[in-house]
């Protein structure tokens, strides 16, 4: 009988414990093997980050030389192959720091390469989505490069890039969404990392990559909406307004000249040009009251043409000129709109190289367009009044047709790239705004802020500064406008706005009188008619729901009026634009003197944004009046008592306990943010 041993106090042999020393010695072996394993697999991530990092290395010299010979040089082959390396070594170092990206942000502490591994994760999500997307845009528009490098490419040609480009649609779309990614990488390294810790070579990087990255993102959004725009699917026809911002309106300056441009097939079809005076069928046809601003301080009775850019909202304005022109011409309908400055002009010669005026040997360069412009609009040795008030403006039409020959003869030296730089530029700083009536291109434009649009759902706080100069002249050449802007934080937010205008011209003491005197008149120097007086009907726009509590009362006599009326009135709300509330006063500026208004106003409580645990965010979206010069902007924000700020956007000048300001120089569109407690 086998011995039950379920109770015995000794276990079988087979069952007996090993040594303590045999114990430990396998434990230490199992250790070893799992830090030699551990070894050689952070050893081969290592060794594959390595290979891949100096390859990467090696590649900006190749794009260097790539590049050297400009677009018209490059290889297609080898500009694909090398964008595919890139994007192949990118993709492998995304890989292999999978289980470095979580814990990169908790190691600032790290003495000298803290903020480079804080900033690690946002600068790998920013080279895999940059590869990404210039991996699909080279190799969908490589054979667009190929015929873009023939010899005899010119504007005849563009026909071919059409359907090449349609084609490429999906793979544009698929980057530009790409493009997306790396600018919300882009926006959390700025958040989590100042610029000035990182690597000198990484700031070089970073530096040319927020050059190009606006024109990027802005291309690959409009490039495959370029075949509709150019007349793939039948003629397009655009007016173009060309406005003097000398004389300023809310859109970028009054309208001088207007232009409409037929493209079929990308080829251009028809231009014409016209003196705006010369649109409205005043005999004929009836007309409608215009705004009441222009009957109140310029005695018109009727709604021309030339004044139809009354509205800030650039689709408002553009959609009113393009009614105007269709009845005051009886001309087909429009497709959009176009809207330039003279400062559009130089950017534009600067970047198709110097342009000759037919029958002329003038050569408008980008130094010089300005000055030749405003020459040209005066009176002309031996010329009659009456023929210079009928052809000032006629050198517009022969501006245009030279950058129309220049466009068909000598496309394939102008460089694309200066190209789009200068006119996404041009958006940017508000001397550009496009309007089309095709929705889908609408939406297009609009994302890229290039519609001229204001925002329906302003994420906190709004300000615009909007003139319109009544004066019948070009004063605007001597005007400098300079904006403060405090706001105080609280349960009922309150902002007070100054305004000052200085006129540069020679203090004479002369009257001011609205118009030009016929002293003037007959000089006709255009230098000396714009130095004139200055009477401005102003408007600042403000989140809707504000309510304006006190403003300047400014007396403006009636004798310098054409209406004879006198203004001595504070600034009053006006119904302009449904989403947005208006202030608006009417003032007049004398040469060599300066005048300040100012507004106070309640904001809505909406515009400061609760975040989680307990924070607040305060957003201030500035909207930079199009076509005006560059102003100095100073901004005070008053913290509520008591609160700390976390973090601002752009930094602060100034941060004085509760109080912080900042100063801009308002070139374009900006927005101020602050984070507090």
């Amino acid at each position: 009988m086998i011995p039950d041993n379920r109770y015995s106090s000794s276990p079988p042999a087979a069952e007996q414990p090993s040594p303590p020393n045999s114990t430990a010695r396998i434990a230490r072996l199992l250790v070893l093997a799992g830090i030699l394993i551990l070894l050689l697999w952070l050893g081969l991530k290592a060794w594959r980050v390595y290979q891949s990092t100096r390859s990467l290395l090696t590649i900006e010299p190749e794009v260097r030389a790539l590049m050297a010979g400009g677009i018209k040089q490059i290889d297609p082959d080898a500009a694909e192959a090398l964008v595919l390396r890139a994007r192949a070594d990118i993709a492998v170092l995304y890989d292999e720091l999978a289980i470095v990206r979580p814990i990169a942000p908790y190691l600032g502490w790290v003495p000298r390469l803290g903020p480079t591994l804080v900033a690690s994760p946002y600068l790998l999500e920013m080279a895999d989505a940059g590869s990404e997307a210039g991996a699909l845009a080279v190799s969908s528009l490589k054979p667009a490069l190929a015929v873009f490098q023939r010899e005899d490419f010119g504007m005849a040609s563009l026909g071919e890039l059409l359907p090449i480009i349609s084609n490429a649609a999906p793979e544009l779309e698929s980057a530009s969404a790409a493009i997306t990614r790396y600018v919300a990488a882009r926006r959390g390294l700025s958040a989590a990392v100042p610029t000035d810790t990182l690597p000198w070579r990484v700031r070089q990087l970073l530096e040319v990559s927020d050059k190009w990255q606006p024109i990027g993102e802005d291309g690959l959004r409009l490039l495959p909406q370029f075949p509709s725009l150019m007349g793939q699917d039948g003629p397009r026809r655009y007016l173009i307004l060309a406005q003097n911002e000398d004389e300023m309106r809310p859109t970028g300056g009054f309208i001088t000249g207007a232009g409409v441009i037929t493209v079929q097939n990308g080829r251009i079809t028809s231009l014409e040009f016209r003196d705006a005076n010369n649109v409205d069928n005043w005999r004929d046809k009836p007309y409608a009251f215009p705004p009441q601003p222009f009957y109140d301080f310029m005695r018109l009775e009727l709604f021309g043409f030339r004044d139809a850019n009354f509205w800030p909202e650039f689709p408002v304005s553009a959609q009113k000129a393009m009614q105007l022109y269709e009845y005051g011409l009886d001309a087909p309908p429009l497709d959009g709109v176009i809207a330039i400055d003279q400062e559009f002009l130089r950017v534009l010669v600067d970047a198709t190289g110097p342009v000759p005026i037919p029958g002329t040997d003038q050569r408008i360069s980008a130094d010089n367009v300005l000055q030749t412009l405003r020459q040209a609009r005066d009176i002309q040795e031996g010329q009659e009044i009456q023929e210079w008030v009928r052809d000032r403006k006629a050198f517009l039409g022969g501006f245009a047709a030279a950058i129309q020959a220049k466009i068909e003869t000598d496309f394939g030296s102008i460089d694309p790239l200066k190209l789009a730089a200068n006119l996404a530029g041009a958006a940017e700083d508000r001397h550009l705004s496009i309007y089309m009536r095709d929705p889908q291109l609408s939406a297009v434009l609009t994302a890229n802020g290039w519609d001229g649009s204001l925002p329906q759902t302003p994420p906190g706080d709004f300000l615009m500064v909007v003139d319109t100069n009544m004066g019948y002249n070009k004063a605007n050449i001597f005007i400098e406008r300079a904006l403060d802007y405090a706001i105080t934080l609280a349960a009922q937010p309150q902002a007070h706005l100054t305004i000052t205008y200085h006129h540069t011209g020679e203090r004479t003491g002369e009257p001011c009188y609205q118009g030009v005197d016929q002293e003037f008149e007959e000089a006709a120097e255009y230098l000396a008619i714009a130095d004139q007086c200055y009477w401005s009907y102003l408007r600042v726009y403000a989140p809707a729901g504000s309510t304006l509590l006190d403003s300047s009362r400014h007396v403006v006599p009636g004798e310098t009026l054409y209406s004879g009326i006198t203004w001595g009135s504070a600034g009053q709300m006006v119904e302009d634009i449904p989403w947005l509330t208006a202030f608006a006063n009417f003032l007049l500026v004398p040469r060599g003197e300066e005048v300040t208004t100012t507004f106070t106003y309640q904001l809505p409580a909406g515009i400061i944004v609760p975040l989680a645990s307990g924070e607040s965010l305060y957003q201030l979206d500035i909207r930079k009046q199009p076509g005006m010069k560059d102003e100095r902007l100073r901004i005070m924000v008053n913290l509520p008592d008591g609160a700390t700020m976390l973090d601002a956007s752009p930094t602060p000048v100034t941060i004085d306990g509760t109080q912080i300001s900042f100063e801009l120089n308002l070139k374009a569109n900006e927005l101020v943010a602050i984070r507090y407690r």
